[in-house]
């Protein structure tokens, strides 16, 4: 199982890439990421270098005036020869097969994959694997995975994506309050329902507004038995800025074993206090209030 990075900031590629198996990066069509064509070109040349892999990210919904600039995107994807590209816009598929990029591809439906069927009907376009929902349960991510060996991604650590819109919510509410601020693209700004207490990271940007999980999932104890199944395993650092904490997991990650599992957790718990969880492996999201 490859352990890949989503790289978020050109300065932390030297100090994170040789702990792990590759990065994922992007610019078009994905949120967090705000690299140039440029710099997208300089990290694959220090991956090549590294010998480590590189992969693009196009992971939002793609609208018809778009459709020029995905292809442009897309030649240039070909032109770096990246080692995989995440999308989530199904019409990225017609588009790769225009640049012989169809297996290449990694589906990441984010909600969208939760049962074998679905996995296997994505698996037959061609395609080399998908992401498998964040709201699985772990019984549900083994029995998809074994049914799929080799075929399958998993977000492992950080915050899960809990809400997508194209409606841009934080700029009709300081709208509505008559405030000015400068929201946009920014990652500093925490929703907090009436109701709960939780802190949920909100960022709007060109493709509308995204709510996250006021926790980070993690899980080190599960890891192992999911890994002979698992192609990738994928370690998102949106909204997680200490660059010891993600060298930390990225090593973790890829020294973990039965053995030395509950050290291993407790340890980084310990040296990095924040609100872990394990998320939706011991608990359905589909209950009812009654249940």
């Amino acid at each position: 199982m490859e352990i890949l990075v989503t790289l978020r900031k050109l300065e932390q590629l030297e100090k994170i890439l040789p702990f792990t198996d590759g990065v994922i990066c992007g610019r078009h069509f994905t949120t967090g990421y705000r690299f140039s064509m440029k710099e997208l070109e300089q990290i694959c040349r220090y991956c090549r270098a590294l010998n480590k892999k590189f992969y693009i990210v196009m992971d939002n919904f793609i609208s018809e005036d778009e459709k020029i600039l995905m292809y442009d995107y897309l030649n240039a994807i070909e032109n770096m020869n990246v080692d995989g590209i995440y999308f989530h816009d199904l019409g990225v598929m017609d588009a790769a097969r225009s640049y012989g990029l169809t297996s290449k591809l990694i589906y990441d439906g984010k909600s969208v994959l939760c049962n074998s069927l679905d996995t296997a009907f994505m698996l037959e376009k061609g395609i080399d694997s998908v992401v498998l929902s964040r709201e699985l349960t772990l019984s549900e991510i083994k029995e998809i995975a074994r049914n799929n060996p080799g075929r399958v991604d998993l977000q492992i650590f950080g915050h899960l994506r809990l809400s997508y819109s194209r409606r841009r919510f934080l700029s009709n509410y300081f709208s509505q309050i008559g405030k000015d601020y400068d929201y946009f693209d920014k990652e500093s700004l925490r929703l907090v329902e009436e109701q709960r207490e939780y802190r949920m990271p909100i960022v709007e940007d060109g493709n509308g507004t995204f709510i996250y999980s006021d926790f980070i999932f993690a899980m080190f104890s599960q890891i192992c038995e999911l890994r002979p199944y698992l192609k990738r395993g994928i370690i998102d650092t949106l909204f997680i800025e200490d660059e010891k904490r993600i060298v930390q997991v990225c090593r973790d990650y890829r020294r973990i074993s039965e053995y030395n599992k509950q050290f291993i957790e407790d340890s980084f718990y310990h040296n990095f206090p924040d609100n872990y969880s394990s998320g939706y492996l011991f608990r359905k999201t589909n209950i009812s209030k009654d249940e």
